[in-house]
C-alpha cells in the first residue's frame, strides 16, 4: 500500500494523483518536509491548507489538530466504511478510489471506488460529474436535496444550517453535498441544474414510503382546517396534498388533505379532529424540515413539497392541479428555469 509506507514528496504525489483520480480540479500537493514526514499542504484554487495525513487503524475518532485537516489513510475503504467515514464528516483516501475531502467545512470530492472503476477506461483523470453514473437519493440524502430546492441559497451556507432545514445531521450533509457536487449539482457553493434535480426529488418521492402519525385515520368538520394553520401557527403544522393544492390553484375541489406537524396533540386540538368519518380525512404526518424554509403560502407546505405530494397522489385532478402549480408557481418556476 504506497500510501502509507511513503513519506515526504512521495506522499505528496500519491495524494494528488489520488484527489485528481477522484474528480478533484485545480488542486497541488507539497510536502512540508520533502525528506520525510506526513504534514502537507494542499493548494485548492487560490487557498492553500495544511493537511495531516494519518494512518487509520479504525477505533475512536481522530484527536484534531487545530489548524490542520487530517487526512485518513488507508489500505482500502469499504463502502459501509466510507459512507460511514462521510457522515462523520472525515476526510480519508484510499489507493482504490476511495476518497473525501472536507476543506472550510465544504465538502470539495467524495468518490467510492465502485463509481470510480466505471471510470477505468477514460483516457485522462475525469470528474465524476461527466460519468455515467446517476444521482441516487435515499431518504436522508432526499431531505437536503428538498431543503436546497426550497432555499437553493443554503448551498453557500455553512453546513449546520443546512442541517438544521433538512433535519438531518452534519455528516450526513457533508456527504450528500459531496455526492450532488459528483453529479454537477453544487458548483463553487451554488446550486445547479435545479430543473434535473427537482425531477430527480419528484421521481424519488414516488417511491419513499410515508407513515401516518395514528393509527386511525383522523377528521375535520370542513374544508376550513387548512384556513386554521394560516391563521394559528403555534403547532407549527402546515397543509399539503389536495385540500392545500385547491386553496393555492383555485382550481381542485378536494375533501382529503395532508397535515405535516411538530405536534400532533396540539395540531389535533386545534383542528378539533376525530375519528368521526366526515367528507374531511387529513392524514397526519411528522413535520420533517426547519422553521426557515419558505411556505407557499400560510398554512401550506413549501411549494416543492406540495407538488410532490400532488403529483404522488395519483389522482388524476390532483396531479393536473400538479402540473397548474408548477407553471404558476414563481419558485418552482424558477427551479424550472435553473
Amino acid at each position: 500500500m504506497g500510501l502509507l509506507n511513503d513519506e515526504g514528496d512521495a506522499l505528496a504525489r500519491r495524494v494528488q494523483r489520488g484527489l485528481v483520480r477522484a474528480g478533484l480540479r485545480d488542486v497541488g500537493v507539497l510536502a512540508v518536509d520533502p525528506a520525510h514526514g506526513r504534514q502537507l499542504v494542499l493548494r485548492h484554487g487560490l487557498a492553500l491548507h495544511r493537511i495531516l495525513a494519518v494512518p487509520f487503524e479504525g477505533g475512536p475518532p481522530l484527536r484534531r489538530t487545530p489548524g490542520w485537516v487530517s487526512l485518513l489513510i488507508g489500505d482500502g475503504f469499504d463502502e459501509a466504511l466510507a459512507t460511514g467515514l462521510a457522515d462523520e464528516g472525515e476526510s480519508f483516501l484510499d489507493d482504490r478510489g476511495n476518497a473525501h475531502l472536507v476543506l472550510d467545512g465544504q465538502v470539495v470530492v467524495f468518490a467510492r471506488e465502485r463509481a470510480l472503476r466505471r471510470l477505468s477506461n477514460a483516457p485522462a483523470p475525469t470528474s465524476l460529474a461527466d460519468g455515467p453514473s446517476a444521482l441516487h437519493l435515499g431518504r436522508v440524502s432526499h431531505q437536503v436535496a428538498f431543503a436546497l430546492l426550497c432555499e437553493p441559497e443554503l448551498a453557500g451556507m455553512p453546513v449546520r444550517a443546512l442541517a438544521m432545514q433538512a433535519g438531518v445531521s452534519v455528516g450526513t450533509v457533508h456527504r450528500v453535498l459531496g455526492e450532488l457536487a459528483a453529479q454537477g449539482y453544487i458548483v463553487k457553493r451554488q446550486l445547479r441544474q435545479t430543473r434535473k434535480l427537482f425531477d430527480e426529488w419528484v421521481a424519488t418521492y414516488q417511491r419513499l414510503g410515508h407513515s401516518s402519525l395514528t393509527s386511525t385515520p383522523r377528521f375535520a368538520a370542513d374544508l376550513l382546517w387548512v384556513d386554521q394553520l394560516g391563521l394559528d401557527p403555534v403547532p407549527q403544522a402546515l397543509a399539503s396534498g389536495a385540500a392545500a393544492g385547491a386553496v393555492v390553484t383555485g382550481r381542485l375541489r378536494a375533501a382529503d388533505g395532508i397535515a405535516y406537524v411538530r405536534d400532533l396533540g396540539a395540531t389535533v386540538k386545534l383542528l378539533r379532529l376525530t375519528s368521526t368519518p366526515t367528507p374531511y380525512r387529513v392524514e397526519l404526518r411528522q413535520r420533517f424540515w426547519g422553521d426557515d424554509l419558505s411556505p407557499a403560502q400560510p398554512g401550506i407546505v413549501p411549494s416543492v413539497l406540495l407538488y410532490g405530494d400532488l403529483v404522488r397522489d395519483g389522482d388524476d385532478r390532483a396531479v393536473e392541479a400538479g402540473h397548474d402549480l408548477r407553471e404558476s408557481d414563481a419558485h418552482l418556476r424558477a427551479l424550472d428555469a435553473g
